[in-house]
């Protein structure tokens, strides 16, 4: 995979800082970003995944997902929150994780492995499912790792 930009969203300084450091850690691209400017972001940056905090100042999480995911449907959203939230609190929400802070980083790792392994087996420009052996995806020709 090639773009390893992840955007958070955190209005609690510390809290993104440790996620940064995380991130950067796991070989990842972490970016800054807040509630205001977190759509051009996305548009700009067109990252990989995207972790919201769930209380900002004047919004929550969850109604920042369901706008990106407007704009960027495969971008991986997940909400961040220092609560104990399920997806089930958000039966219509596009979320598609949600993570409870402070995260350690072998469970981020999990996450990042996981995400990872599925965005390997769709097709990054048609997001069709295909089999991870494929150099190029079947449905529209896109080339998707170059042969050795």
């Amino acid at each position: 995979m090639e773009n390893r930009d992840i955007i958070i969203v955190n209005d609690s300084k510390f809290e993104a800082r440790i996620l940064m450091d995380i991130l950067s850690r796991l070989g990842m691209n972490p970016i800054l970003s807040d509630e205001y400017t977190i759509l051009r972001d996305i548009k700009h940056r067109k990252p990989f995944m995207v972790i919201i905090n769930y209380i900002l100042e004047d919004c929550t999480g969850d109604r920042i997902i369901e706008e990106l995911k407007k704009r960027s449907p495969n971008t991986i959203c997940i909400l961040s929150s220092s609560n104990a939230l399920s997806i089930t609190d958000f039966p219509s929400s596009p979320i598609d994780q949600i993570i409870k802070t402070p995260i350690t980083i072998d469970k981020m790792k999990e996450i990042l492995l996981e995400k990872l392994e599925k965005e390997n087996s769709q097709c990054s420009k048609c997001g069709k499912a295909i089999q991870k052996d494929f150099i190029v995806c079947p449905y529209c020709g896109t080339l998707l790792k170059i042969r050795a």
